[in-house]
């Protein structure tokens, strides 16, 4: 399972960078920092180094997560954060055929600080702060015996995977988040 979500977190942060002259299959979203997460870091460092790194760079970034099914389905959503506050949100879905590997960006929105919000598709617009709020509190506390639960961190410590999977649920069964990429911001 860990193999399939690697995989699928590959292909969404190809497609996150991917950009083209055809408006119709051209990326809204910013090019930013690709993450690579691993497992080791518990929830408690990874928590410590990101409260450390908000100090040292400041409470303004972009980051982007995603979702991804094995039927050729995905979209990213790119979330903007100035002053520990959200002010934008972007959304791209896609598909892409399993054939030929071409996508096809099917939907695309941008919110902004008066319409944030307003639409139901994409990730919620919240802070990493939240993030790391639900990933303790609605992912990390699942059941154990029934679940696969994921906890991967960047190599300085950000997260980047946090949730999920019944056990015995063949496609499409994370719950969680998924932090592909980031970057900070003046």
């Amino acid at each position: 399972m860990k193999y399939y979500l690697s995989i699928l977190l590959a292909i969404t942060i190809t497609l996150a960078s991917c950009s083209s002259d055809d408006d119709a299959n051209s990326s809204i979203l910013s090019e930013l920092t690709d993450l690579e997460g691993t497992p080791g870091s518990t929830y408690d460092e990874s928590l410590a180094q990101w409260t450390s790194l908000k100090n040292e760079n400041g409470r303004s970034y972009i980051y982007q997560t995603d979702v991804s099914s094995w039927t050729g389905y995905g979209a990213v959503t790119e979330i903007k954060v100035v002053n520990n506050n959200v002010v934008s949100r972007a959304y791209q879905s896609y598909m892409m055929d399993g054939g030929t590997g071409e996508i096809t960006f099917t939907e695309s929105y941008t919110e902004n600080e008066a319409t944030l919000g307003s639409h139901q598709e994409g990730a919620s617009p919240v802070t990493i702060d939240d993030l790391y709020n639900s990933c303790v509190s609605e992912y990390l506390t699942v059941d154990e015996e029934n679940n696969t639960i994921y906890f991967n961190t960047e190599t300085n410590g950000l997260l980047t995977l946090c949730g999920f999977v019944p056990d015995f649920c063949a496609d499409d069964c994370f719950t969680g988040v998924s932090i592909t990429a980031f970057n900070w911001i003046d």
